[in-house]
């Protein structure tokens, strides 16, 4: 006695489940997530075909070193004791400052002394590389 095999008719494969399940992943997971807001700083540029006037000089004088340590105008100091004397310069009479950025120095060190000084001072402040 033979038995022939019926063929059985395979069913395509059904994409609408697995793009259900993705779907509900990717929204599990922006609604589980948080977000923080960071903190801005805000850099006004130049205006173009505007010359710096020569007898307009700064200040103050910054220039960033890259262990967290700074020199205002020429003296060498630790963070906080430069912030210190900013104060104090800015008490005497000083309106505006120049940070200057050497290759060692990272942008995050850049974008920190610019918070701190804008938390700390009102000083306006110019960056020169």
């Amino acid at each position: 006695m033979r038995f022939s095999r019926v063929a059985v008719k395979r069913r395509r494969l059904s994409l609408t489940s697995l793009i259900d399940v993705i779907f509900l992943l990717l929204l599990f997971f922006m609604l589980s997530s948080t977000f923080t807001r960071f903190s801005e700083v805000d850099i006004v540029a130049g205006r173009a075909g505007k010359q710096a006037s020569v007898s307009k000089m700064p200040d103050v004088f910054i220039r960033l070193g890259k262990d967290n340590s700074w020199k205002v105008n020429g003296a060498e100091l630790p963070q906080e004791a430069a912030v210190t004397e900013l104060q104090r310069l800015e008490q005497a009479g000083a309106k505006t400052a120049v940070i200057v950025v050497r290759e060692d120095v990272t942008s995050q060190a850049l974008v920190d002394a610019l918070e701190l000084l804008a938390n700390n001072s009102k000083l306006n402040i110019s960056v020169a590389g």
